[in-house]
């Protein structure tokens, strides 16, 4: 699936089944603005300035303004991420401009910051 069939499916997904929940009660997933749409070994490269190499990752939950990664290998420090980063989509073959809203080890949630462009840097 593309990411923009991935966007499309989270702007419209359809007649989905959902999770039971306590009358009067909201889940984590109807609170929420958009929906996260979990992906299935998605590759990609998390890119900086201040980063030596791209670190390859991959893409766990994607959603129309952010998403989860886990990166191969040790943790970044955040600090080397802080002036901003680039996502880059292996399959797609564009890279999006994010900030880091968090971090816990290895996974880092990132919100996008602009569309989806051709990538500016080599990755490999």
């Amino acid at each position: 699936m593309s990411l923009f069939d991935t966007i499309t499916h989270a702007l419209f997904p359809g007649s989905a089944s959902k999770k039971v929940t306590a009358p009067g009660t909201k889940s984590h997933a109807e609170m929420r603005k958009f929906v996260r749409v979990p992906q299935r070994m998605r590759g990609g490269f998390l890119w900086s300035e201040k980063l030596i190499a791209a670190r390859p990752c991959v893409i766990k939950d994607l959603s129309v303004t952010g998403a989860r990664i886990d990166l191969a290998g040790d943790p970044v420090k955040l600090s080397l991420l802080a002036d901003g980063a680039r996502l880059y989509f292996s399959t797609e073959k564009h890279e999006i401009p994010c900030s880091v809203r968090w971090s816990k080890g290895k996974s880092l949630g990132l919100r996008f910051e602009g569309k989806p462009r051709p990538p500016s840097h080599a990755y490999k």
